[in-house]
């Protein structure tokens, strides 16, 4: 617990951030004639875009930048100061990471002993000792992996997805015809397209931006801030501005409107990179220093291996969202202005939008196929690589 510490920080902030880019989604849901909303920011903006209030997305705007600024300077920030006494090198950090608020809770007495309940709490619990039963606690025999439970969580796996997929079959075969499932495939190879594009794109910016910044303890506690704003930034109040500008300039919405598809999930690559940066021994970039280690070949014999899985991790996460993104990212609006780009996501957006409950299936279905077959065909082995070859310890 204590190595993970601060990569498992940074992805807290990543996943608090990412929450926000779905909130005006999953807060204003409309299905058929029925429209469900839930009070919050988030319906509180759909009603703006289909009002063309501006003034009410200004203000969103200006609530989410407070709340941000907020739990940014009283929780992450003061965690990731803390954070750093975990980090594993054998030279000290140059710039440690600072906190004002951590500083207010060490240097103060009575916010001091407001922690005096839960530094007991933990370590009675720290301290607990629990007496395994004798089957447990003896020693297992190394040798080669026992394969029978592998063999039956495998059959269970194939059964329960047969039985899943002939659920499916039998309710889409009674309304939906063969030219459906190609159709809806057609779609989900145009979608994973765009993620590849585009994820391919966001590592050669963010990568390097990310590096520079990880290095320097000093600029990324400037620079974290606003990372988590854009993070945070739901791309739903960027709709009008690139409908605007695709209406005015008559562009191909099918081209234009990909990059709301990574607007909000870019940021999961920028902020592993940062962790991975700042979890970078010291000690290792100045051996590196020390054999005049400089140019390409630093990038390509240090710090890229060594931020090689946290990238990964932020790449997988990002791909993942970019998925889930497309559904609201393929269909822009801007009052009674339309846009609509072909891809899987917009094919799921008007099939819930009409009630199309077996279409709405097929392409859950169909994007689920292929966001596995993504994952185990090109992440996971390049995640087993990380883990194997540029792993640390």
């Amino acid at each position: 617990m204590p190595y993970a510490m601060p990569g498992l920080i940074w992805n807290a902030m990543m996943s608090m951030s990412g929450g926000w880019f779905f909130v005006v989604a999953s807060e204003a849901i409309t299905v058929g004639n029925t429209t469900v909303t839930l009070p919050g920011v988030g319906s509180y903006v759909a009603l703006g875009i289909a009002q063309q209030n501006l003034a009410a997305i200004g203000y969103a705007i200006l609530t989410m930048l407070l709340v941000i600024i907020a739990y940014d300077q009283l929780l992450f920030r003061p965690i990731v100061a803390w954070a750093d006494k975990f980090r594993f090198e054998q030279t000290a950090s140059g710039n440690p990471p600072t906190s004002w608020m951590l500083d207010l809770f060490r240097r103060t007495r009575a916010l001091r002993s407001l922690t005096l309940p839960f530094a007991a709490l933990n370590r009675s619990f720290s301290n607990l000792r629990i007496d395994w039963p004798a089957v447990l606690s003896t020693p297992v025999r190394s040798g080669p992996p026992s394969r029978l439970l592998d063999a039956l969580w495998l059959a269970v796996i194939v059964i329960g997805c047969s039985y899943a997929g002939w659920k499916t079959y039998n309710y889409l075969s009674a309304t939906l015809a063969l030219s459906d499932v190609a159709t809806a495939i057609g779609y989900g190879l145009i979608t994973l397209l765009r993620v590849v594009v585009l994820i391919a794109l966001a590592s050669l910016i963010w990568i390097p931006v990310g590096v520079w910044i990880g290095l320097r303890p000093k600029l990324a506690e400037r620079v974290q801030p606003l990372a988590q704003f854009l993070a945070a930034f739901p791309a739903n109040l960027a709709f009008p501005v690139f409908v605007v500008l695709i209406v005015r300039l008559k562009l191909d919405a099918n081209v234009w409107l990909s990059p709301l598809m990574i607007l909000g999930t870019q940021w999961y690559i920028l902020f592993n990179v940062i962790a991975g940066a700042s979890a970078f021994p010291t000690d290792l970039r100045e051996a590196a220093s020390s054999f005049h280690l400089g140019g390409w070949r630093w990038w390509t014999k240090v710090i890229l291996p060594g931020i090689f899985p946290y990238y990964i991790t932020g790449a997988i996460t990002a791909s993942g969202g970019s998925w889930n993104a497309s559904i609201v990212a393929e269909v822009a609006s801007w009052g009674d202005t339309h846009l609509t780009a072909t891809g899987l996501g917009a094919y799921i957006a008007t099939a819930t939008e009409h009630g199309d409950f077996p279409r709405v299936v097929l392409g859950i279905a169909v994007m689920c196929i292929l966001v596995t077959l993504f994952n185990r065909l090109l992440w996971r082995p390049l995640y087993a690589f990380g883990e194997r070859r540029l792993r640390l310890g």
